[in-house]
């Protein structure tokens, strides 16, 4: 082997090695990865709690703290690690990938999977570790389906729930690694909202105001006359699209009722006609007579100015308090 690749192999050693004392809450053998000196940092940045810097003496008393409690969850077995890469000086290098534990003894509440780097001295020959970098990845968060796309539209990456649920969709499929829909209108909206997210992301700090970077977009109704929706956003600098959130259209209703001053009545019966429920079994969902369902439905007319159920649905599940 060349020098380069022990370094490489040595540096990557470092990196498993530190892991593993986590995991064992071993903190005599993490300590041993770290630079000896007050000139170490450990970066934290998670989504509920923000970002977290700690210094010299003040990395050790952290992790001494963390591993000597007794965790009320079980820790991964191992993580896995993929998108490395590793750059080597004479005495300094760094490693970055993404990484995540083995999902099924993660706790929902815990965040899985983050994208870290690492920057390492070599001293006396060996190489210690005197910086850690530590980014959450919000995606992972969720159970929604989340498919990552590229500016052309094309999938770099889903979620499980994405993988799963993409094949049953009536609407949406995929062509030639990009996601696709039956229906030319429906398809040109979500092309036209990819290419305006891209073009927001290329001047777009991550993460910075991103719950506002967000599109929905109408795919039309299914043979069983249910309107679908999909929504396209940004996600710590991703441009992701994302799919049969049922909390997510929750949200998107509500918005509607308020932009268009809905009553409780007129935005129960909005849900049951989004979900594909003609007028007769909304009522009966309702527990209210037909007549009085008609009522509720004229009044929502009368309010978004439309006249028939389909328009109904898609000025709806289009409603937006700005204009991104």
């Amino acid at each position: 082997m060349t020098l380069q690749q022990n370094d490489r192999a040595a540096i990557l050693a470092v990196v498993e090695a530190e892991t593993d004392a986590y995991l064992q809450q071993d903190y005599d053998a993490w300590q041993n990865c770290w630079v000896e000196g007050d000139d170490i940092q450990r970066i934290q940045t998670h989504v509920g709690s923000g970002v977290t810097i700690a210094k010299g003496p003040a990395v050790r008393r952290q992790m001494k703290d963390i591993l000597a409690q007794v965790q009320d969850w079980q820790p991964p077995r191992q993580f896995q690690r993929k998108n490395y890469t590793v750059e080597i000086g004479v005495d300094m290098a760094w490693v970055s990938y993404d990484q995540i534990g083995d999902a099924p003894s993660i706790p929902k509440d815990i965040p899985g999977q983050y994208h870290e780097l690492k920057i390492l001295r070599k001293i006396d020959g060996a190489w210690k570790i005197t910086c850690i970098v530590s980014t959450q990845i919000r995606t992972t968060l969720t159970h929604s389906p989340m498919i990552e796309v590229d500016d052309q539209g094309r999938v770099l990456e889903m979620n499980v729930a994405a993988q799963e649920q993409l094949p049953e969709h009536p609407l949406l499929y995929l062509k030639s690694n990009r996601v696709w829909v039956r229906g030319e209108d429906a398809l040109a909206d979500l092309q036209e909202a990819i290419a305006r997210f891209a073009r927001i992301r290329a001047r777009h700090t991550p993460c910075v105001g991103e719950e506002a970077v967000i599109k929905s977009v109408l795919l039309g109704q299914d043979d069983a006359g249910i309107a679908h929706i999909c929504w396209v956003l940004l996600r710590d600098g991703k441009l992701m699209i994302t799919f049969d959130d049922g909390e997510r259209l929750e949200a998107q209703l509500n918005t509607a009722c308020d932009v268009y001053h809905l009553s409780d009545a007129q935005q129960k019966l909005a849900q049951h006609l989004v979900a594909g429920r003609d007028i007769a079994a909304a009522a009966e969902a309702m527990e209210i007579s037909i007549n009085t369902a008609k009522t509720h439905l004229q009044r929502i007319y009368d309010k978004t100015g439309v006249r028939a159920q389909p328009a109904l649905v898609r000025i709806l599940l289009s409603a937006d308090r700005r204009d991104i």
